[in-house]
């Protein structure tokens, strides 16, 4: 990675699809902020799935500081766009979606829209980890399992009339509960290139660099985004009536000395699958049966 100083000019990037499509506060706070200040800031809208990413890699090209308004989707594309520029320049994050929990989780930044847009112009560069799998690049989550199969079913019911927000992930969730619980995978994984672990069920396997992810569930409550390690938790399947009582205790990270939680720290992570299975990263959803992950320290300037 080629670290190089950044303009004076920054490109604020906004996402009109996040927080469901209400975005006129966001947009109108961004739109007064330049006009008020006379700065010399580029704005814009992006109307496509990868247009963020493809913005960004240009922005960090030219050395240009960037800020992201939107939610875990849009930040995950800046993300890519930086690391596969060649440069580092300086990341602000205006949290805009419905989980938001790598910008306000983990690097602790307001959920006041005004707020974070201070910090992501004017706060201080923090250097954090990112981590790369599958070839492609993420900053807080990724992981295979339960939680992939209910991102990927959300996605697919989202296409019916009326399945949005709570609605549509409590829908989600029920019906992979429901129908699907028993085909959670069996997974082979080895850390830092040791013996792999027998293969085994599991209810999912997660690995992180901030401690949350799916909207506030504590999955690794250790992790620190700054030491160049993975956290990884491994939840053995269990029957379904007993993980549904451990649920609310992993929402709060107190799942820690549970039998069928186990958790480990690496540098790389491969996982084995018998056949392809779900995997969501950062939020976003993709599959694969052999699944190899990298952790980049220090690799992103996040103002915080």
């Amino acid at each position: 990675m080629v670290e190089v100083a950044s303009s004076s000019r920054p490109l604020i990037i906004l996402n009109p699809a996040a927080n469901r499509g209400r975005m006129e506060y966001h947009r109108s706070l961004v739109r007064r902020r330049i006009e008020a200040d006379q700065a010399d800031i580029a704005y814009i809208e992006t109307a496509k799935v990868g247009e963020a990413r493809e913005l960004a890699r240009q922005a960090a090209r030219e050395g240009r500081p960037i800020v992201i308004v939107g939610g875990d989707g849009s930040l995950n594309e800046v993300v890519n766009g930086i690391l596969t520029s060649g440069h580092v320049v300086p990341l602000g994050i205006v949290p805009a979606g419905s989980g938001n929990d790598y910008a306000c989780n983990t690097l602790g930044l307001p959920r006041d829209p005004e707020a974070a847009l201070e910090r992501a112009l004017n706060g201080s560069p923090l250097a954090v980890d990112a981590g790369i799998v599958n070839g492609r690049y993420f900053i807080n989550a990724f992981s295979v399992g339960l939680d992939a199969d209910i991102a990927r079913a959300a996605e697919i019911l989202k296409r019916y009339p009326l399945m949005s927000g709570a609605r549509l992930y409590y829908t989600a969730t029920l019906k992979q509960l429901l129908f699907a619980y028993h085909r959670c995978p069996r997974l082979t994984f080895s850390l830092d290139a040791e013996t792999a672990h027998v293969e085994q069920q599991y209810v999912l396997l997660a690995v992180s660099n901030g401690p949350t992810y799916g909207a506030g569930f504590r999955i690794n409550p250790r992790a620190d985004h700054t030491d160049g390690y993975f956290d990884v938790c491994a939840i053995l399947y269990t029957p379904l009536l007993r993980a549904l009582r451990l649920l609310p205790r992993v929402k709060q990270g107190r799942h820690e000395g549970l039998r069928e939680a186990l958790f480990y720290r690496a540098r790389t992570v491969q996982i084995e699958a018998r056949g392809p299975v779900h995997l969501q990263i950062d939020g976003e959803t993709s599959s694969a049966a052999h699944i190899e992950a990298s952790i980049l320290p220090a690799a992103l300037q996040v103002r915080v």
